[in-house]
């Protein structure tokens, strides 16, 4: 697992994280402060914290394709002009066809770092967005994903990025993985606390 965490590295992740966790501080107080003076319930602890945590994950996101050069400005590393310098510079329309080696047979692809990377990138996505917003249906959650990939390509190289077909491929298959699991997950959570509310019940019935 060196590597993924080479590949992770290597995008800025630990640089960002904490803008994003103070992005997510910030969300949570503005969400508590609108649950209060609003008068509306909150939603179920668990989706409270997977909205929070998906928060942490977008502005992660953002920075890391986006801006990567943004943790450095933050910190003094760089000036305001180097980070506009480095960051809005026109970039390339690519397509390395990784996938299309793939289905006919090139079984060395599932070796390409980038490639596995930009699928476990985008498994939070689909895990976060079925939690925290769970009668969300499946197919919703998979469309999400793919539509926020397809942006991102999109804007990627008006941000000296590439635009990969690949890419979006990788995220989207990344956010529906996950979406799967956290389904599963979601649909088992709530009817085991069914059953243990039902159980509850029974027993001071009883006695």
């Amino acid at each position: 697992m060196d590597w993924i965490y080479g590949v992770l590295k290597s995008y800025g992740l630990f640089s960002s994280m904490p803008i994003a966790a103070a992005a997510a501080a910030v969300y949570a107080v503005i969400r508590a402060i609108y649950l209060r003076c609003s008068g509306k319930p909150r939603a179920a602890w668990l989706s409270e914290i997977a909205r929070c945590l998906l928060v942490w994950y977008l502005v992660t996101l953002i920075v890391l394709v986006w801006f990567p050069e943004f943790p450095r400005l933050v910190f003094g590393e760089i000036s305001i002009e180097d980070f506009a310098a480095l960051t809005f510079q026109p970039g390339e329309y690519a397509n390395n066809k990784r996938f299309w080696a793939l289905f006919h047979g090139d079984l060395s692809v599932l070796k390409d770092e980038e490639l596995v990377g930009n699928i476990i990138m985008f498994l939070p996505y689909g895990i976060l967005l079925s939690i925290g917003f769970h009668k969300l249906k499946w197919w919703t959650v998979d469309f999400i994903g793919l539509g926020t990939t397809v942006l991102i390509e999109l804007l990627q190289p008006f941000l000296e990025r590439s635009c990969d077909l690949d890419d979006i491929i990788a995220n989207t298959l990344g956010a529906i993985v996950g979406c799967a699991a956290a389904k599963l997950f979601v649909t088992l959570f709530y009817r085991e606390n069914k059953r243990v509310c039902q159980y509850d019940s029974r027993s001071n019935f009883d006695q």
